[in-house]
C-alpha cells in the first residue's frame, strides 16, 4: 500500500465536512454536533488561507481516507500542534496512521524546523493515545474536565513529540511500516 499526504485544496471541502460529521470521527472531537454547511464553509475558508495551519488529506492507494494537520505554526515558534483522523475504518490498523504521522513529522521537523510537536486526545481514546505513543509521543499531562462537549465534561491527555525522540523512533516506525507493506516514498 502506498500512503501519501497531499495538501487540502478547495475540491476537498465536501469530503472534510463528511469526515468531520462521521460519528466514528466526531466521537473523539471536542465538539460532536452536526456541522452545518455554513459552519463548515466558514471553518474551511479560514483554514485554507491561514498560514499558521497546514492541512493534508491522507491518501492510501490513491484514495483519500482522512486528514492530518499542523496548527499554531509561527515563524519564531519552537513547537506546533498536530492532529489527525482516519475517516475510512477499513484502513485502520494497517499502518496508514503511522505513515501519516511519519510524513507530517518530516514536514514539522525538517521543513518548519520546530523542535517539538504537541497533541491532545480525549482521555478515553486509548487507541489514539496508543498510536501516538507508538510513534514516540510522551504524555505530558492530564487536563481533567477540560472540554465541555454538550453536557459532558471530557478529560484530555496532552502529549509531546520532541525532534530528538522522533529521530530515534523514526527508523523503528519505518521498519514497522515496511513489515506491514506500507510505502511512504511512492
Amino acid at each position: 500500500m502506498i500512503v501519501a499526504i497531499k495538501r487540502i485544496v478547495q475540491t476537498d471541502k465536501s469530503s472534510l465536512r463528511a469526515w468531520r460529521n462521521d460519528p466514528a470521527v466526531s466521537k473523539w472531537m471536542y465538539t460532536n454536533h452536526e456541522i452545518s454547511e455554513a459552519e463548515h464553509n466558514s471553518w474551511f475558508d479560514n483554514m485554507i488561507t491561514d498560514d499558521s495551519k497546514v492541512y493534508w488529506k491522507i491518501v492510501a492507494d490513491d484514495v483519500a481516507v482522512g486528514a492530518v494537520f499542523l496548527t499554531g505554526i509561527a515563524p519564531d515558534a519552537d513547537a506546533c500542534d498536530w492532529g489527525m483522523y482516519l475517516a475510512d475504518v477499513d484502513v485502520r490498523g494497517k499502518g496508514v496512521a503511522q505513515a501519516a504521522c511519519a510524513l507530517s513529522f518530516h514536514y514539522a521537523f525538517i521543513e518548519l524546523g520546530v523542535s517539538a510537536v504537541r497533541c491532545e486526545a480525549v482521555a478515553h481514546n486509548e487507541t489514539a493515545i496508543g498510536l501516538y505513543e507508538s510513534v514516540g509521543y510522551v504524555r505530558t499531562g492530564l487536563k481533567e474536565g477540560a472540554v465541555l462537549r454538550g453536557n459532558e465534561m471530557l478529560s484530555v491527555v496532552t502529549l509531546e513529540l520532541a525532534r530528538d525522540a522522533w529521530n530515534s523512533h523514526e527508523e523503528y516506525v519505518l521498519q514497522r511500516l515496511s513489515e506491514k507493506g506500507v510505502n511512504i516514498h511512492g
